[in-house]
């Protein structure tokens, strides 16, 4: 079914990094939980009022706030699908994951206010019908947003766009708050106890705890996430290729939306090497990582000396500086100014406790004195 409509409504669908294709996914996300969603709400609006359950009137507000989420979909990837401009040189493309927040957001909202309510039914009781067709409604209901949730799971994964993850976890959730609506409804009908204001209250915790996720999730991008290794992996698998590559580093890759990522990384040549001769290289590799990777990037060239025994020994020294003060740490940019001034690069880990600060001091002290010719200079890349 989720491929039929994919295939019926969307066109050039494969083509999932395209601003056009991915307007299509919205619309078509957009459109289907719509249609699921008012008709769950006006099932469950009706079936709520004429049994007096604030559990089932609850849940179908919460797919009337649904129906709103789908709306704010179909605009966010509509208006993410928007070209680059003077004011936006990276398009459009974050306002997915701003699509996203919103409707983590409303999630939220709706949560709140049915616990609120729920209380209050809680706190002063009142008579439930249950009855056979309301407790068909629900079981309906369940099965459709299963459907539902897969469905933009689906899409969601095809497309890596956290809009569509977002509308999938929550109705999943709606899956498991309804099912605890009619937990309730079988123990009011079977035993006469009146479950109807907490089950309003769980299924309010349950909206809520997927809004939080929801929000969580789509921060991350907004924050500056580090990229996926995998890319950034592929990116050097495509560098080194070209045996005229030595070596590569400082591999960056920032996202401005999904399927809009632009990357920088350094490529180490041999010092010889005729400035024209480095800019084709760097050109072809920048030619290379978009045609397989679809990815935007600017690559940097710098000289290594090469055959030359002394620079060699100074290099090996330098290795063991950074050894014997922890193995983790790398270098990489070795360069002498005016014969007696050695400036390097150090990549050191997230997670290593010491400062910046302390560590530098510890390079230069330990390298200044195994090479007391040389002033040395460090710069750290925390990676």
């Amino acid at each position: 079914m989720t491929e039929f409509l994919i295939r019926k409504f969307v066109k050039d669908f494969d083509n999932v990094n395209n601003s056009r294709v991915r307007k299509g996914y919205g619309l078509l996300s957009g459109s289907v939980g719509i249609c699921v969603n008012l008709l769950l709400c006006t099932m469950k609006l009706v079936t709520g009022f004429v049994s007096g359950s604030v559990g089932i009137i609850g849940d179908g507000i919460n797919n009337l706030s649904d129906a709103g989420s789908s709306v704010v979909t179909m605009l966010g990837l509509k208006m993410s699908a928007k070209p680059a401009d003077e004011e936006h040189p990276y398009g459009h493309g974050r306002i997915e994951y701003i699509a996203a927040l919103i409707i983590a957001g409303i999630i939220l909202l709706v949560g709140f206010e049915l616990i609120k309510t729920s209380v209050e039914k809680l706190l002063a009781p009142e008579p439930v019908e249950v009855s056979a067709p309301a407790l068909a409604v629900m079981v309906f209901s369940v099965v459709l947003k299963m459907w539902l949730g897969a469905f933009n799971r689906y899409l969601g994964k095809k497309t890596d766009s956290p809009a569509f993850n977002a509308v999938a976890m929550d109705s999943m959730s709606d899956c498991v708050a309804t099912s605890v609506v009619i937990a309730c409804l079988l123990v009011y009908w079977w035993t006469g106890y009146n479950l109807d204001g907490a089950a309003g209250i769980v299924v309010g915790m349950f909206i809520m705890y997927s809004g939080w996720g929801a929000a969580s999730e789509t921060l991350q991008p907004i924050l500056g996430k580090p990229a996926d290794p995998e890319i950034l992996g592929r990116i050097m698998e495509i560098a080194i290729r070209d045996r005229r590559v030595l070596g590569v580093h400082d591999v960056m890759a920032h996202s401005y939306g999904p399927g809009n990522v632009f990357a920088s990384l350094h490529i180490e040549v041999t010092s010889t090497m005729k400035l024209l001769e480095a800019h084709a290289v760097a050109s072809h590799l920048e030619h290379a990582i978009e045609k397989e990777l679809d990815i935007h990037a600017i690559v940097h060239v710098d000289p290594k000396l090469v055959g030359d025994p002394e620079f060699d020994a100074l290099l090996e020294n330098l290795a063991e500086v950074l050894k014997g003060i922890d193995g983790s740490l790398s270098m990489h940019d070795v360069h002498i100014f005016h014969g007696s001034r050695l400036v390097f690069d150090v990549e050191v880990p997230y997670s290593y406790p010491a400062s910046d600060e302390e560590l530098t001091e510890r390079i230069v002290a330990a390298m200044e004195a195994r090479e007391p010719d040389y002033s040395v200079s460090v710069k750290l890349d925390r990676m």
